[in-house]
């Protein structure tokens, strides 16, 4: 069912309504914080349905993984993406090297500042780094 993003020119707030094709043109919109019908319909962003396998092919571009390469920032949001599109619940672990990331530590750093988190990601894959797992 398409949803249509409306802002109320009274409280001037922004709210989505979800509609069918067939109930848009006999519906009676009202603004959800106030309640009235003096609104306008906004052009809302693009909202493109693609499976997890292609969301995930599209994380994995290698000219998107060329923008990593030295940039604490850009893997860090990469890795929050990724998270984001995986839809699962991550370590609190994951959220604090996000977090280093951003305020631009290099993994290499990250892994002599939480040397238990090395082992943590290395289990089962021989002697290896988060500089190593995350192929730096």
């Amino acid at each position: 069912m398409p949803s249509y993003d409306f802002i109320c020119l009274d409280c001037r707030k922004r709210f989505e309504v979800s509609l069918s094709y067939s109930e848009y043109d006999s519906a009676v919109i009202r603004c959800q914080h106030c309640g009235s019908s003096n609104i306008r319909r906004k052009i809302g962003r693009i909202r493109i349905a693609r499976n997890a396998s292609d969301r995930m092919q599209s994380l994995a571009d290698p000219t998107r993984l060329n923008s990593i390469d030295d940039d604490p920032q850009a893997l860090g949001a990469m890795m929050r993406q990724m998270r984001s599109e995986l839809g699962e619940e991550m370590p609190a672990e994951f959220d604090e090297v996000v977090d280093r990331l951003d305020h631009g530590q290099s993994p290499e750093q990250i892994d002599s500042a939480m040397p238990d988190l090395a082992d943590n990601f290395s289990e089962g894959a021989g002697n290896s780094s988060v500089a190593d797992d995350l192929d730096f």
